[in-house]
């Protein structure tokens, strides 16, 4: 083979290794492709050509020499933009090596804050379902308070406002047994209870009055004066039961207390064991206080039920003694002179008679008057206008007053004013004989079922209403009875020209049907 043979073998395996390895190298061969190409068609025809004569060969030489230069050239030109782009992608590479790695840890940091963004969201959420609970909790327990209130504003009855607010306590704290004890002296005895009887237990215990000693759970809470919860009877000292409450296995107890003093205890047993806790012993509390205001109360009716019978019979006795007493008194001597006197004279004994007569009379109308006092209930079987001529009889007889009583329309009025109204016309008249020095009396009385007007003056000395004392003449009494139905009441006085009370009741609208 001649030389230029073999240069050009030697050329066209050097492109055929070139070709390989840049296809080896790199994806993108198309823009070399074409040089390549061009390359190898041009050896292709040279050798096509190699039997041409030896004078020619120099020539096609030198011109496949200069055209392998010219393609090297470009081929050159092309692999260095293919290093270039080979080492822009791998520069561009780097950097989305790098931004993904940034990406990664952004991604992840992104995740962290979002997860303890959730975390949080979800935490704010439980709060708020535990503070939407304690809300309704506290909603009901307000509205229990409210309602145990309103009973006790409404009844002075203790055994109704206990049973209220042992029926109310159900709503905030379920107890499948309930009990009010009350202290006497040593002792404690059950005044009300829930829930026993529905489990067949025999209550006879309920109306024992058991010493406090003997019961520690009850000694302790008067020695520390406080809630005590016992969440499970069988592990408990403190618990002594009672016959037939094997049951109970959860207990709750707080006491009663008023000024530092215990009254009693208001106690629940449920029979889950563990149920009862040291919340629901600081809730039932506030119950236990109303409870001991419910007592207090109560006592304190009695106390003035008492006070007021006492009184009641002070002022009848005085009745009877300035009165009937007296009556009686000159109706004896009379009786006793009338003999004398008739054998004497007997025109005299005969106006002695007449005035034995009259005494007789009087004397039977206070009694009636102090019988309607004994009887209140009684004193509704008679019109009102009925009973303020009476009252005006009465008065008129025992003191010489001349009282004129005017009645118009006589509607029947319910029993609550019909009472309060006697009342009233019964203290202006008190008033009247004991401050004003009158001579005469007019009454003024009219009811037409919707409004009643009743009207009392005097012509006695009169006074400055500006000028009376809290309290004096009986007109916060009068007042305050006037007030409890719903009417109103003016008096109108000055020194010298008498008094006028002034009393108007207006039947309050029905309300609208619903």
């Amino acid at each position: 083979m001649s030389e230029p043979n073999e240069k050009i073998e030697q050329l066209q395996a050097w492109l055929n290794k070139l070709r390989e390895e840049v296809r080896a190298n790199s994806g993108d061969f198309q823009r070399l492709e074409p040089v390549l190409t061009e390359i190898l068609d041009t050896i292709h025809a040279q050798e096509r050509i190699g039997s041409a004569p030896s004078q020619d060969v120099s020539v096609l030489y030198a011109d496949l020499e200069r055209q392998v230069q010219e393609q090297t050239a470009a081929l050159t030109r092309a692999t260095t933009a293919l290093n270039t782009q080979i080492n822009e992608r791998e520069t561009t590479a780097r950097k989305l090596r790098k931004a993904y790695n940034n990406l990664e840890v952004h991604l992840k940091e992104h995740i962290t804050y979002h997860t303890e963004l959730n975390q949080r969201l979800l935490n704010q959420i439980e709060e708020q379902k535990r503070t939407q609970t304690v809300e309704k909790e506290e909603r009901i327990l307000t509205e229990a308070l409210r309602d145990t209130l309103t009973a006790m504003s409404s009844t002075l009855d203790l055994d109704k406002i206990l049973d209220h607010i042992l029926d109310t306590v159900r709503r905030i704290t379920p107890y499948d047994g309930a009990n009010v004890l009350l202290v006497e002296s040593d002792l404690v005895h059950v005044v009300r209870q829930r829930g026993y009887g529905d489990k067949g237990a025999d209550v006879s215990w309920s109306n024992q009055r058991i010493p406090v000693a003997k019961l520690a759970v009850l000694q302790q809470l008067i020695d520390i004066g406080k809630p005590v919860a016992i969440p499970d009877t069988a592990t408990s000292p403190m618990w002594i039961g009672f016959p037939d409450l094997a049951w109970v296995n959860s207990n709750v107890i707080v006491p009663i207390r008023s000024n530092g003093k215990i009254l009693g205890f208001l106690s629940l047993d449920s029979a889950i064991p563990g149920f009862f806790t040291q919340v629901h012993a600081e809730r039932l509390q506030t119950f236990a206080d109303q409870a001991a205001i419910a007592i207090q109360n109560a006592r304190l009716l009695e106390r003035a039920k008492h006070s007021a019978v006492m009184a009641e019979r002070s002022r009848l006795a005085n009745e009877l003694h300035d009165t009937i007493s007296q009556t009686l008194w000159s109706v004896s001597l009379i009786t006793e002179r009338l003999p004398a006197i008739w054998d004497r004279d007997q025109d005299e004994g005969k106006r002695s008679l007449a005035t034995l007569h009259q005494f007789a009379q009087n004397a039977l109308t206070e009694m009636r008057s102090l019988l309607l006092e004994l009887h209140p209930s009684s004193l509704n079987n008679k019109k009102l206008s009925e009973l303020i001529q009476q009252l005006a009889e009465i008065v008129a007889n025992r003191t010489g007053l001349e009282i004129v009583v005017q009645i118009g329309e006589q509607e029947p009025v319910s029993p609550e004013i019909h009472f309060a109204l006697y009342r009233v016309v019964q203290e202006a008249l008190n008033n009247i004989v004991l401050h004003a020095r009158a001579s005469r009396v007019d009454i003024d009385f009219n009811s037409s079922g919707t409004r009643i007007d009743l009207t009392i003056r005097d012509n006695g000395q009169g006074f400055n209403p500006a000028d009376v004392e809290t309290g004096r003449l009986g007109l916060s009494i009068m007042s305050d009875r006037v007030q409890s139905i719903g009417g109103s009441i003016q008096v109108v006085s000055e020194k010298g020209k008498g008094a006028a009370i002034n009393i108007v009741w207006v039947k309050p609208p029905e309300p609208p049907a619903t």
